[in-house]
C-alpha cells in the first residue's frame, strides 16, 4: 500500500469501505476526497482546516506550527475563526435589496461560516444578498451546482474586516504615501482594543458613530466620498477599531435622506405651536460664483410654551423650511408658485396662516404683493442702499476710500510692512491689530477699514514714511476720514440693532426717527462731507417715508409696550388708536365675554322661593342697562393698554404680552401677529454662515449631491440642538 506522506494524514485516515473518503481521527466524521480519477489531498487540506477550526479549535490552535504557514494562513482558517459578532447577522430581519427582492436569512442547515454574511434571495435561489452592503451575487447557473467561492471572494474584496481572526486584528498596512503608524503609548493604546469584537450594524455605539458622521457631512457640507479617505479611515480605526465604516452609498441613500425626514418632522411639531397661528417668513435668492441661484424660505414664529423652544432663550423661533435651485432667468410667477407650494406643505395644510414675508429681492416682494400676499422690504438692505448712494455722491470720500484701500492692500501683501507695523504698534503702545481690507460693494467693511486706520493713525503715518509708500494720507484726508466714520457710525449701529435675533417690525419707525434726527445733527458735528450728508437725507426720505405711514409698521409700533403712541402726534395717535380698535374687532368680532353657566336659564329673571319674580330682578335690569352704555371690550382693552407706562427699551415686548394673555387675550394675539415678524433677513443669512467675502457658497459645495438636503440639515440641526 502506498505510503501516506502528507501532513493531513496525522488527523485523517482512509475509510476502510470507501477509498474516496477520509475519516477524522478526532471525531470519526467522513469527508470526501474528490471524484474517482481525481483523488488528492488538496480538497482534504481545505476540508481539514474548515473541519478542525469548526469542530476542534483546540487541536488547530496547538498545531499551527506543525500544519505549516501556508495552511495556517489559509482563507478558510481566517474565515473559520472570524468574529462571533458576524454570527449574529443570521438573526437579522427580512431586508430589501436594490432590486426590491425580499431576502430572508438562511436556515441553520448551511454549515459554512459564509452564511453568517449572506442570505439567499427568495426570488432566485441561485443568488444571494450580502448582509453588509446589500449587493446581489450569483452563485452559479445550475441550482444543483452552486458554490461559495464567489461569496468568499466578495468578503475578501469588500469586507476584509470580517475575515480577520480573533486576536490578530492588526492595523491595516499604510500606503506608501502615508505616514508610518503611530508609535509609543498611543499605538499601544490602540492595540489594547484589538481583541474586542466588531460591532454589528445595529449596535448602539455603531449607530451613534454613523449618525455623528452623517451630521458632520451635513454641518461641514462634506462630500460623501469623505468616508473613503485614507486619513479619515485610519483615524476611526485608531479611535474605535470595532467600528466598521459604511460605504458612501449608505450615507447618500439612507443616512442623509433619513435624517432629513426626521429633522423635518421635529421642526413641524414646534411650528404647530405658533402663537395666534401666524408664521412669518424671510426669503431671498442666493447666488454662487458660477451663476447658480437658490431660492430659500425661512420661517419665523413666536411661542410662549417652553417645551416648544429647544434653546429656551427667548420667545422667537426660526427654521429653514426649504432650499431650491432656480433658473438664472427665473420669472416672478415661477417664484410665487414655488413659495406657494412650500407654504401649502408647511403652513396652510396644517391650519396655520401665512404672515408677512421679508425679502431683500424687489422682484419677490412685488410678485407677492401682486398675489395678495403681504411683503415688506428688508430694513438692513434698505439702509445699505441709502449709505451706498451717499458715499458715491461725494468724490472726496471716494478718493479717500481708494487711498485707504491701497495702503491696507500694500501692508497685507508685504511681510516686511507687516513686521514693521507690529514694531511701530509696540513702540507707540497701540493695540496689536491688523489693518482691514474692505469689500467695495459693502459699505460696512469700508467703515471698519477706516475705523482701524484711525486707530492705527500714528503707526500708519510712520510706516508710510519708512516704507516709502506712494499712497500717503494728508491731514485733510485724516479729518475727512474722522467725519465719515462719525457719520456712518449710527447707521452701522442701526444695521446691527435691526439684525439681532430678537428684533421686531415695531423697531423700524423708531429707528427711522432716530436716524433722521442724527443726520440733522451731523451737519454741525462734521466737516467736509456736507454733500454726503445731503445725499443721506434725501435717500432716507425717498426710501423710508412710505414706511412711516404703512399700517403694518404703525400697528406694530403701537403694540410694542416700549413705544406705544409716544412717537406720533396727537392726531396721529388718535387715528392709530381707532385703527387698532377696528383691527381688534376684525380679529375677534365676539367682543362680549362668555357668561359662566350658573344653572339658570339665560335671560330668566331671578325668582324667590315661592316662584314669583324677586325684587332682585330690578337689579339685574339696572346692570343690563349700565352694561349697554359702556364701551365695547376691544376699546376697553386698547385704552387700558395705552394708559400703562411705557417700558424701557431693554425689555422684551413678547415677555410683556405673555403676561397679558389672560387679561387681554385678543389684544395679545394681535400683538404677536406683528411683533413676531423680523425687520431684516440678516438673521437668516447668519443661519447659513456664508463667507463674508462674497456671501455665497463655494462652487465645490454647490456641485454636491443632495445639496438642498444638506444645507437644510446644516441650518436646522443646531436650531433643534441635534435632538431628532
Amino acid at each position: 500500500m502506498k505510503r501516506l506522506k502528507s501532513e493531513v494524514w496525522h488527523h485523517f485516515s482512509l475509510a476502510p469501505t470507501d477509498s474516496l473518503k477520509a475519516l477524522c481521527r478526532h471525531c470519526g466524521c467522513a469527508i470526501s476526497r474528490g471524484k474517482r480519477g481525481d483523488v488528492g489531498t488538496s480538497c482534504l487540506m481545505r476540508c481539514l482546516m474548515r473541519h478542525l477550526y469548526r469542530r476542534h479549535p483546540e487541536v488547530a490552535g496547538g498545531q499551527k506550527g506543525f500544519l505549516g504557514a501556508g495552511l495556517a494562513s489559509s482563507p478558510y482558517a481566517t474565515l473559520a475563526s472570524a468574529e462571533t459578532s458576524s454570527s449574529r447577522l443570521t438573526n437579522l430581519p427580512t431586508m430589501v435589496t436594490k432590486n426590491h427582492q425580499a431576502v430572508f436569512p438562511v436556515n441553520s442547515k448551511k454549515t459554512s461560516k459564509l452564511w453568517n454574511h449572506f442570505s439567499i434571495c427568495s426570488a432566485d435561489p441561485t443568488k444571494v444578498a450580502c448582509l453588509h452592503c446589500g449587493r446581489t451575487i450569483s452563485r452559479g447557473k445550475k441550482p444543483t451546482n452552486l458554490g461559495t467561492s464567489c461569496l468568499l471572494r466578495h468578503l475578501q474584496r469588500f469586507h476584509g474586516g470580517v475575515l480577520k481572526p480573533e486576536g490578530a486584528r492588526a492595523a491595516p498596512p499604510s500606503p506608501p504615501d502615508t505616514q508610518a503608524p503611530l508609535g509609543g503609548p498611543l499605538a499601544g493604546a490602540a492595540a489594547s482594543d484589538d481583541g474586542s469584537e466588531k460591532f454589528y450594524d445595529s449596535h448602539p455605539v455603531a449607530k451613534k458613530i454613523t449618525s455623528l458622521i452623517a451630521e458632520m457631512i451635513a454641518l461641514d457640507l462634506q462630500p460623501y466620498s469623505l468616508v473613503d479617505n485614507v486619513g479619515f479611515n485610519r483615524l476611526l480605526t485608531y479611535l474605535k477599531p470595532q467600528y466598521s465604516l459604511p460605504p458612501p452609498a449608505y450615507f447618500s441613500r439612507t443616512a442623509i435622506p433619513g435624517m432629513y425626514e426626521d429633522v423635518k418632522h421635529v421642526i413641524m411639531a414646534p411650528l404647530q405651536e405658533a402663537e395666534s397661528g401666524v408664521v412669518h417668513f424671510t426669503s431671498g435668492i442666493w447666488m454662487s460664483s458660477q451663476t447658480r441661484e437658490y431660492l430659500t424660505l425661512t420661517a419665523h414664529w413666536v411661542t410662549f410654551e417652553p417645551a416648544a423652544r429647544p434653546r429656551c432663550e427667548d420667545h422667537h423661533c426660526s427654521a429653514l423650511l426649504d432650499v431650491s435651485q432656480v433658473d438664472c432667468d427665473y420669472s416672478g410667477s415661477s417664484i410665487r408658485k414655488q413659495l406657494e407650494c412650500w407654504w401649502e406643505a408647511w403652513v396652510t395644510s396644517t391650519g396655520l396662516q401665512v404672515g408677512i414675508t421679508v425679502t431683500d429681492n424687489p422682484s419677490i416682494g412685488k410678485t407677492l404683493n401682486e398675489g395678495a400676499r403681504s411683503s415688506v422690504p428688508c430694513f438692513s438692505h434698505t439702509v445699505n442702499l441709502i449709505v451706498s448712494e451717499a458715499i458715491k455722491s461725494q468724490r472726496m470720500v471716494q478718493s479717500l476710500l481708494s487711498t485707504a484701500r491701497k495702503i491696507c492692500e500694500r501692508v497685507q501683501r508685504s511681510p516686511r510692512a507687516k513686521a514693521k507695523l507690529a514694531e511701530l504698534q509696540r513702540e507707540y503702545g497701540l493695540p496689536p491689530h491688523h489693518l482691514l481690507q474692505d469689500v467695495p460693494s459693502k459699505w460696512s467693511t469700508s467703515f471698519h477699514m477706516l475705523e482701524r486706520l484711525l486707530e492705527q493713525k500714528r503707526a500708519v503715518n510712520a510706516l508710510s514714511a519708512e516704507c516709502d509708500f506712494r499712497e500717503l494720507l494728508s491731514c485733510d484726508q485724516w479729518e475727512v476720514m474722522q467725519s465719515v466714520c462719525h457719520a456712518l457710525k449710527p447707521f452701522a449701529a442701526a444695521s446691527r440693532e435691526m439684525s439681532a435675533h430678537v428684533s421686531t417690525l415695531s423697531q423700524v419707525i423708531p429707528m427711522i426717527h432716530i436716524l433722521t434726527r442724527r443726520v440733522e445733527m451731523l451737519f454741525q458735528e462734521t466737516m467736509g462731507i456736507d454733500t454726503m450728508l445731503r445725499a443721506l437725507r434725501e435717500a432716507m426720505v425717498s426710501r423710508l417715508s412710505a414706511t412711516l405711514h404703512d399700517p403694518r409698521y404703525v400697528l406694530a409700533t403701537l403694540l410694542d409696550p416700549r413705544y406705544k403712541a409716544s412717537l406720533f402726534s396727537e392726531e396721529e395717535a388718535e387715528q392709530c388708536k381707532q385703527d387698532l380698535i377696528r383691527e381688534l374687532e376684525t380679529l375677534d368680532p365676539t367682543s362680549e365675554p362668555t357668561p359662566v353657566p350658573s344653572g339658570c336659564e339665560p335671560g330668566s329673571p331671578p325668582r324667590d322661593c315661592t316662584g314669583e319674580e324677586s325684587l332682585w330682578a330690578l337689579m339685574a335690569k339696572l346692570k343690563k342697562s349700565e352694561r349697554g352704555g359702556r364701551p365695547k371690550v376691544p376699546e376697553d382693552m386698547v385704552l387700558a393698554y395705552l394708559e400703562e407706562e411705557v417700558l424701557e427699551h431693554s425689555c422684551d415686548p413678547l415677555a410683556y404680552w405673555s403676561l397679558k394673555r389672560a387679561a387681554w387675550p385678543s389684544l395679545s394675539a394681535l400683538a404677536v401677529r406683528f411683533l413676531g415678524c423680523p425687520p431684516s433677513i440678516v438673521p437668516s443669512e447668519r443661519l447659513f454662515s456664508t463667507p463674508p467675502e462674497n456671501g455665497s457658497f463655494g462652487q465645490s459645495r454647490l456641485l454636491m449631491e443632495h445639496f438642498e438636503k444638506l444645507i437644510f440639515l446644516k441650518v436646522n440641526l443646531p436650531l433643534i440642538c441635534f435632538q431628532y
